[in-house]
């Protein structure tokens, strides 16, 4: 079984390499601290007897051979970067847990069939580039033209962040092949509460949510605060208008189908004694159906409109980046839960409203999510995020028995 021990100096080891920040973890990728965490993390798996190799956008990579070179590897890990601030599991967990499996295959003295591939992407978190930006590449959704496209918050180009963290720019062997894995295996944290809330060890991933993202830009015309409403051309109103249009259309038709989030807003010029002559915000729609992102996608648009004519300004509506919902393997499904019941671990189904690198995966392989419980209410992506190490364990355990099932399986 897992060691519990080991699990926990891990994470904590990781957690305590971060760039200077106010409270937490922050490791964005391409930094030094990013650096010493891959260094760590390569040391932990030579440890293990796993060779080691980083590919040419800095996705580490450690394989315990099985006994046929030839067979499909198993891949299991998920990221290694993380938010500003970020607390010590999302994402590195993941990877501590696929890599205490491969210390327990090595030390049970009965290899796989395949070769047992830990992985710890790099971009997934979207706190220096966008999100699930490593595994995108290693779908081959995105390729050479994008090195440039991509730029940070600075306007930094990928390709030239890769090239100061000292990779060569080039991302040759980066995509990875359908021949190459039987399975890609990802473990998180729950990011909500009911499986704390039920005393449930394990949830297995049935569907996780598609999204779409835009930014919208109203621009009106400043003013002094005493001019009538009547007379203006408010951007503030009516962006404030615009998303409770939202937010009342999606209460009224699409209860608990949808989501919606704005995340950032900002006003021009900011003035406590000016009416604002340019708003703009985001809009995050999530869901696990793709029906319902195409109609909130049409409502936006259309209520952009009669907002326009309402107050007297121009809405914009930039479409930032869209996934659709996807289903996880059947089989890999199937076998989480074998895996479970092997082990006298409760479970139940869930499905995820967060992305993560399974869903691009899932486009070249067989690919499957678990998660385990979060506490505190499953905060996440802030230094409360918490899960016990023993859920960690019994995650870890669930990976290697699951890929001992699946290693037993005809492609």
């Amino acid at each position: 079984m897992a060691d519990v021990k080991r699990i926990e100096r891990d994470l904590e080891t990781l957690y305590r390499i971060s760039a200077p920040c106010e409270e937490g973890c922050t490791r964005l990728s391409y930094t030094p601290a990013y650096r010493q965490a891959v260094d760590y993390l390569r040391g932990r798996m030579e440890e293990a007897g796993m060779q080691v190799r980083e590919d040419g956008i800095g996705t580490l990579y450690g394989l315990l051979p099985g006994r046929n070179p030839d067979a499909p590897k198993i891949v299991t890990g998920s990221h290694l970067d993380t938010v500003r601030c970020a607390g010590a599991f999302d994402g590195p967990a993941g990877i501590v847990c696929s890599l205490e499996a491969a210390r327990m295959l090595r030390e049970s003295g009965e290899p796989l069939e395949s070769g047992l591939e830990v992985v710890a992407t790099i971009m997934e978190d979207g706190g220096r580039y966008p999100g699930t930006t490593g595994s995108r590449f290693m779908a081959g959704i995105y390729g050479e033209e994008d090195l440039t496209r991509l730029k940070d918050d600075d306007g930094l180009p990928l390709i030239e962040a890769m090239k100061a963290y000292g990779l060569s720019g080039s991302i040759e062997g980066v995509r990875r092949r359908p021949e190459e894995a039987k399975a890609f295996l990802e473990l998180h944290m729950e990011q909500a509460s009911k499986l704390e809330s039920t005393h449930t060890d394990i949830g297995v991933v049935r569907t996780i949510c598609g999204n779409a993202w835009f930014r919208v830009t109203v621009r009106g015309k400043a003013s002094h605060p005493a001019i009538p409403h009547a007379e203006r051309s408010d951007a503030g109103f009516a962006s404030i208008r615009l998303l409770a249009r939202i937010e009342e259309k999606i209460a009224k038709d699409y209860p608990g189908k949808i989501t919606v989030n704005c995340g950032q807003m900002a006003l021009h010029p900011g003035a406590v004694n000016a009416v604002p002559s340019r708003a703009i915000f985001t809009v995050d729609y999530r869901s696990f159906e793709k029906a319902y992102l195409d109609a909130m996608t049409l409502f936006l648009e259309a209520e952009a409109h009669r907002i326009e004519t309402e107050y007297r300004v121009t809405v914009e509506v930039q479409f930032l980046k869209g996934t659709p919902p996807v289903d996880n393997s059947p089989n890999v499904i199937d076998a989480f839960e074998r895996a479970c019941d092997r082990l006298d671990y409760r479970h139940m189904p869930l499905n995820s409203g967060a992305g993560h690198d399974t869903m691009f995966l899932r486009q070249v392989w067989d690919a499957g999510l678990i998660f385990v419980p979060s506490y505190n209410e499953g905060v996440t992506h802030c230094p409360q995020e918490f899960t016990d190490y023993e859920n960690l364990a019994k995650g870890a355990d669930v990976l290697l028995e699951t890929a001992r099932i699946l290693d037993r399986e005809k492609r």
